[in-house]
């Protein structure tokens, strides 16, 4: 089958959704596709097979600067013609998602698509002051979009839960993004390498790490995550924060007005192949966000051995288990009770970090590309019927 995959997001863009349209582009050819990525181009981006970027421009807001947008032209719906393609797998609702389905139209081809994002969590980054307007069109402009594929995916059930309080009534499935797992074993890592990174952020051998992993913005509620942590009367207790955002700065100026600027470490962004690394100097994986569709880095601690001490969301339903795995708190205020309790308790600490990487297979990238593969197939007739 020769698949199309369209996104605005893609690398060098740094997302969990350039993550999982990579990962599913991988393990789809795995098994016997031909995959191609349908993209707009981007001045940073390195060459890739079977990757076709139609220009582009970038978008003016402060937040949004590293994605690249563009028009739907006949000229593209061309182009993209050529590659002959058997089906068409949105991955956004803006101009690639558009394109993709005046290709689908104008070859008949089957359209599937996963939500990936809640626009309404991201409007700050496009107006404040229509706040309110953007997220009323946010969810009208996703459900019609979605409405207009002949199937749709979604990575959790908080995400497909929200998409029916938008009025959303078509058949749905949900269908975890997946993650190579084997690239977050511990005993894929060289403990020289991990001791220079400690080094580097100023870190001592005795100091206890609570890692966040993300974009640096404030819909991640990185802010109420220092203020917490501030609370915290253990000066070997440190924070970690990996990656990059435009509101780093912000967060940086918090934790000095906090006083505890020597216990916030910045590593700025981080290349992708060398993520795997910051897990392996934690010793707690800690979020306060309420924004994620699925959360990979979640996963992706847990596949590193990392406990996860995190807010709860309906998308960590069967990830966090109390007790087991980490622990979840539904107010800011638990946050500090809850770490005390793990920190002052080695032996609570030891099973944590001891169950941390059970029971995650169902998140492997080849599961997940075989069960969209089973999803692809429901779209084709067989001998005999008619679609």
């Amino acid at each position: 089958m020769r698949i199309g995959l369209f996104t605005e997001a893609y690398f060098p863009i740094i997302s969990g959704v350039s993550i999982s349209v990579r990962t599913l582009k991988h393990e789809l050819t795995k098994l016997g596709h031909t995959v191609y990525v349908i993209t707009n181009d981007h001045e940073h981006a390195e060459a890739e097979d079977n990757v076709l970027r139609l220009g582009g421009y970038r978008l003016p807001m402060k937040g949004l600067r590293e994605y690249r947008i563009g028009k739907v032209t006949r000229k593209k719906v061309r182009e993209v013609g050529a590659l002959k393609l058997d089906l068409v797998h949105c991955h956004t609702e803006f101009t690639m998602g558009r394109l993709g389905r005046r290709v689908a139209r104008k070859y008949n081809l089957p359209v599937v698509h996963t939500y990936h994002t809640m626009y309404e969590d991201y409007v700050h980054f496009v107006s404040r002051t229509l706040a309110l307007p953007l997220r009323f069109a946010s969810k009208i402009f996703s459900r019609s979009f979605a409405n207009s594929a002949d199937l749709v995916v979604f990575p959790t059930i908080k995400v497909k839960r929200t998409f029916e309080k938008y009025g959303f009534t078509k058949p749905s499935y949900i269908v975890p993004t997946g993650i190579y797992l084997e690239r977050f074993r511990k005993i894929n890592f060289d403990k020289r390498n991990l001791t220079d990174i400690r080094h580097q952020l100023g870190l001592l051998p005795e100091d206890f790490v609570c890692l966040f992993l993300g974009r640096l913005s404030r819909e991640k509620s990185i802010d109420d995550l220092i203020e917490q942590f501030a609370k915290i009367d253990e000066e070997q207790v440190k924070l970690v924060l990996v990656g990059g955002g435009p509101d780093k700065d912000a967060f940086a100026e918090r934790a000095k007005r906090l006083k505890i600027p020597h216990r916030v470490k910045f590593t700025g962004m981080i290349d992708p192949t060398e993520v795997g690394k910051y897990y392996q100097i934690a010793d707690l994986f800690v979020n306060f966000s309420v924004t994620e569709t699925q959360g990979l880095t979640y996963i992706e601690a847990l596949a590193s051995g990392v406990p996860l001490l995190v807010k709860y969301d309906d998308n960590l339903e069967g990830v966090v288990e109390n007790g087991y795995n980490g622990f979840t708190f539904r107010k800011n205020e638990e946050f500090v009770g809850l770490f005390e309790r793990i920190f002052d308790n080695p032996i609570l600490l030891s099973q944590l970090t001891s169950n941390a990487n059970k029971a995650i297979q169902k998140y492997s990238a080849a599961t997940y590309a075989k069960k969209m593969n089973e999803l692809y197939l429901t779209l084709f007739p067989q001998e005999g019927e008619v679609r």
